[in-house]
């Protein structure tokens, strides 16, 4: 059995070896007057209504701003960080094709990083001497996980408000084990190397961020074609619809220019399930059936059928907006029949609303 002071070791060594190459804890205690500035921060952010329709948030604050309202015995906070494919061999980079947030690839994050953090846990209490109590976070749990993580010592908090470790950059999954057990350890966040890099508030193309670190989510891709239900026209105006490109679930955008991304790409560690379909003629045809069967078990899942049609809509007049003449004139004819048909007959409304928009497309560049 493992000494009292080899606590932390114990959890970081577990860690590494269930797979997740940044890790660490920190005592709850010794973390709280650090953490205030970050939940302070958050509840402004709530107040100033910029979590837009996201109502779980503003139920969560008061969770979010104390863990043991989420695990009363909570002493510690193991943090954890998986990096995550910046390649996707099934996915297009093509602005002109239907485009995805380099998480939604593979299997449901939350599903293997939960199961993962369970076993590193089982193997803790296996060599510590006394009871543990735990209780695993991954994203659907009220905390907030990219300030702890930051003072875990895995990154920092970057301009575009998500946390960026200096080697593996921003594409990182994160979880969260609240413990019974003290480490004895407080925060050691790591410095901020963002300097005067602004490359991700320039290059988003809906101005989204307020200023730098502070996102309005009511201006952002990521929650119009993830959060958002229903109609959008209370959002988006038609320049905000050809804003959004060809994204049909989520945005990369200001993490594809962020200078600690820019590494050598390397695949998604958790690609066991179908890969998404880069195809309009394809996504045109899916009947609902198959598109639940083919995002089960994956993080895409979160994406309703009708809001997925109602995103491939706008993706698709804005790729023939965008086309050169030859490339647009073959969209329009190799799918006009489809969009036709989904303009007629979508069973819901504001989906089958999106394809008429988009079969006046269609029309004027005919």
């Amino acid at each position: 059995m493992a000494a009292a002071g080899d606590f932390y070791s114990l959890l970081n060594g577990a860690a590494q070896e269930f797979g997740f190459p940044l890790s660490g804890a920190l005592d709850l205690d010794l973390s709280l007057e650090t953490f205030h500035e970050h939940s302070q921060r958050y509840a402004s952010w709530i107040d100033s209504g910029f979590h837009g329709e996201m109502g779980y948030l503003e139920r969560g604050k008061d969770r979010r701003l104390n863990p043991r309202l989420v695990f009363p015995e909570a002493q510690s906070m193991l943090c954890v960080a998986q990096p995550y494919g910046t390649r996707l061999s099934d996915v297009s980079e093509g602005r002109l094709q239907p485009r995805y947030a380099r998480y939604l690839s593979g299997k449901d994050y939350h599903l293997d990083i939960q199961e993962r953090l369970e076993k590193v846990m089982n193997r803790v209490q296996e060599n510590w001497s006394t009871p543990l109590s735990w209780k695993v976070c991954v994203d659907t749990s009220a905390v907030l996980e990219r300030s702890w993580a930051a003072l875990a010592g895995l990154g920092w908090i970057g301009k575009n408000t998500l946390l960026i470790h200096p080697k593996h950059g921003s594409y990182l999954f994160l979880g969260e084990v609240l413990i019974s057990e003290k480490t004895g350890r407080g925060p050691t966040p790591l410095p901020n190397f963002c300097g005067n890099c602004s490359r991700c508030l320039s290059a988003c193309p809906t101005e989204a961020f307020v200023e730098p670190g502070r996102l309005n989510s009511k201006r952002c891709i990521s929650y119009w074609t993830l959060e958002k239900r229903g109609e959008l026209d209370s959002l988006l105006g038609e320049e905000d619809r050809r804003k959004m490109g060809t994204w049909v679930a989520g945005c990369d955008i200001c993490q594809e220019v962020c200078p600690f991304n820019m590494k050598p790409s390397r695949e998604h560690p958790l690609n066991s399930s179908p890969g998404l379909v880069i195809d309009w003629a394809a996504l045109l045809s899916e009947p609902e059936s198959d598109y639940r069967l083919r995002t089960k078990n994956s993080a895409l899942d979160r994406v309703k059928p009708a809001q997925f049609r109602r995103n491939l809509a706008i993706a698709l007049a804005n790729a023939v907006r965008e086309s050169e003449p030859e490339a647009r004139q073959e969209l329009i004819q190799s799918l006009r029949s489809q969009v036709e048909s989904a303009a007629e007959v979508d069973a819901d409304l504001v989906a089958r609303t999106e394809w008429r928009r988009c079969l006046e497309t269609f029309r004027a560049f005919s």
